[in-house]
């Protein structure tokens, strides 16, 4: 009996800390009415250099971070058009991949469930462990609409790039916040000149480490128009990519060795 009653307060004080937690977060009231998805927008070298996460979290020290996530009434998805979106839903449990140890999320509404024309957010919170080092978090949610389908946020086929949150040593002095240093430690980062282009294009890739990897480029609904592995050595690298032959239109490619990997985005326009 004992035992049992101990669980019982230990359960009650977690809630009683999530439910806080929940009122607490608040969303970013300065987006407009008409934006749609995680924001801020996470980072990425070549669109959102300034984007990501910017609080960092140290070891044995409580952390908070705050996502808005935004619901308009429609959506524009590109190759399919503009479609009227129901609701984002996230699972209250296990929507937030490759979280630290020791951290946990809550969602406000508390059910996850965010409907159109509303903006709500999802706060990551608690107290890392002896969790040290970069995590890529990934937020996992349901697109409701005439169809419903799976998103995960950052999105190659909508917005590429990286939720990357440091974890620093406890009585670090730069916590809660993010140094260049940091982003510069990303082993591989790419952009590609021209873009837009019509016909030539340069990937200018750097790596810091070497080996083979492949590059692939894939259309804005997943289908892959080209595949080759390439070559990369630590350093500066440059790859070129002919997009004469396809249509106009925006494609991600990727740049992996089953274990590092680099999205971005490319546009091929038509006079």
């Amino acid at each position: 009996m004992k035992k049992i009653c101990i669980l019982f307060a230990t359960l009650f004080v977690l809630g009683s800390v999530k439910a806080q937690t929940v009122q607490d977060c608040m969303p970013d009231t300065t987006l407009s009415d008409t934006a749609v998805g995680v924001f801020p927008l996470p980072y990425s070298l070549d669109r959102n250099p300034t984007g990501g996460i910017k609080d960092t979290a140290c070891v044995n020290t409580p952390y908070r971070y705050v996502f808005t996530i935004a619901v308009a009434e429609t959506f524009n998805t590109g190759t399919f058009g503009t479609v009227t979106l129901n609701s984002v839903e996230l699972n209250p449990e296990g929507a937030i991949t490759n979280l630290p140890k020791g951290l946990d999320y809550a969602c406000n509404p508390p059910n996850c469930i965010f409907p159109k024309n509303t903006q709500g957010c999802v706060v990551v919170y608690g107290t890392p462990t002896d969790t040290v080092g970069r995590y890529d978090l990934q937020i996992k949610g349901l697109i409701r609409s005439f169809i419903d389908f799976d998103l995960s946020f950052p999105s190659t086929l909508i917005y590429p790039g990286n939720y990357y949150l440091f974890v620093r040593p406890q009585g670090s002095a730069s916590c809660r916040t993010v140094g260049t240093a940091d982003i510069a430690d990303l082993e591989i980062n790419a952009l590609n000149r021209p873009n837009p282009f019509s016909g030539l294009t340069q990937l200018v890739i750097n790596s810091k480490v070497s080996g083979d990897f492949d590059f692939t480029v894939n259309d804005i609904i997943g289908r892959q128009v080209h595949r080759e592995s390439i070559n990369l050595w630590e350093g500066e690298n440059t790859v070129d990519f002919d997009g004469a032959r396809l249509p106009a239109g925006v494609y991600v490619y990727t740049i992996s060795n089953g274990d590092k990997a680099f999205s971005g985005k490319m546009s091929i326009y038509r006079n």
